[in-house]
This record gives structure tokens, C-alpha cells and sequence, in this order.
């Protein structure tokens, strides 16, 4: 049996079996089995310019190049769910920005004139083509639900000790398959498309 071909998106991983690349790549995923996917961290790959209500925003250079990133990203993870790959992707830390719009308000005349540079709220998870409505927190005990979580029990078994969470979930399109230990929030799922899988 053929190895499976298998690449990483945003991190590296200690074997020469995987393949890795930037996520600034564009590369398609079309050519692997199965994808390993982490959402940028934008302090390493956007130029944060300013700031607005309290949280990053991009110049009118880099917000352009943040858009496409996304655009890109969801488009590549959706087109290899629909034609039967693999994709993992590793919930890193979620990280708000403001982007600009490219619109822009005036107001006043002559020297009093001011431009305001219009901007939208976004995150490193809008390269996920499923929603996920993130919400920022942090924890260590997690547990694996019993029911239809078979294929990753040999994973558990290893690992659940080194496991942690970013994030909580709340999209309704997902299945939760990894929850708090108490209060059952999602912090682990499962997307189906065409019977494969986006964790």
C-alpha cells in the first residue's frame, strides 16, 4: 500500500515524511492525502501597523494580503474536503485584528478636513471555510467524548496527558468530539463534507 502523502500548513513537524509549507506558500492541497492546517499567527507573517480599540490593526498594504490569505485558505481546505482529503486543523490561539475595508469617510472642509480610514474586525480562524465562533481561553484538561470518536482513541491513549485547548467552539455545523472535563464546552470537533473529516 502506497504512504499516504501528507503536508503541513504553518508549522513543522520532526519527520521526514511530511512535507512542509509557509502559509504565505498558495500552494494547492489538492496534491495530498492528508493536510495539516494552522492558522496563522499574524504577529509572525502581517505587519501590525496600529492599533484600535484595543486590539492589532493592519496598514492599508498588509489588510489586502490578510483578505487573500483567508480567501485562499478556505477556498483550498473546502475544495480538498470535497474531493476526499484529510484535514486536520490545529486550533492555535485566536488572534483579532482589524483589517481596513479600502473605504473611506470624510468630513469637514479646507484645513479642518479629516479622512477616516474605515476598518472590519477579523481573525486568523477566517481561513477556516467552517464556523467555528471561537472564543478565547486557555485550559489543560480535556477529555475525549465515548461515541463516535474511535479513530483518534490510539491518539488519546498517548497523548491526552500533553493535550490542551485555545479556544472554545460554539459553530452549530460542527460535531464535538473533545470537551471540558467540566461544563462540557467544545474545544475539539468534527466537520463532514463528503464523508471526510476537518477536526
Amino acid at each position: 500500500m502506497a504512504l499516504k502523502k501528507i503536508i503541513s500548513i504553518g508549522f513543522d513537524l520532526a519527520s521526514e515524511d511530511v512535507q512542509h509549507e509557509d502559509i504565505n506558500s498558495g500552494i494547492s492541497l489538492l496534491d495530498w492525502d492528508i493536510v495539516l492546517f494552522k492558522p496563522a499567527l499574524l504577529n509572525r507573517n502581517f505587519y501590525i501597523s496600529d492599533h484600535y480599540l484595543g486590539k492589532p490593526a493592519l496598514d492599508d498594504e498588509d489588510s489586502p494580503k490578510f483578505k487573500q490569505y483567508c480567501q485562499h485558505w478556505r477556498r483550498e481546505i473546502d475544495d480538498a474536503i470535497s474531493n476526499g482529503k484529510l484535514v486536520i486543523v490545529f486550533l492555535s490561539e485566536l488572534e483579532e485584528v482589524y483589517v481596513a475595508t479600502g473605504e473611506k469617510t470624510y468630513s469637514g472642509t479646507g484645513k479642518n478636513r479629516q479622512t477616516t480610514r474605515m476598518v472590519s474586525l477579523t481573525s486568523n480562524y477566517s481561513s477556516i471555510p467552517v464556523e467555528l465562533l471561537p472564543v478565547a481561553t486557555k485550559g489543560k484538561v480535556v477529555k475525549l467524548l465515548p461515541k463516535g470518536t474511535e479513530y483518534l482513541s490510539a491518539y488519546w491513549k498517548e497523548f491526552s496527558a500533553l493535550s490542551f485547548f485555545n479556544v472554545v467552539l460554539s459553530g452549530e455545523k460542527i460535531k464535538p468530539i473533545l470537551q471540558t472535563k467540566v461544563g462540557d464546552k467544545t474545544v475539539g470537533a468534527e466537520y463532514r463534507k463528503t464523508e471526510k473529516m476537518v477536526l
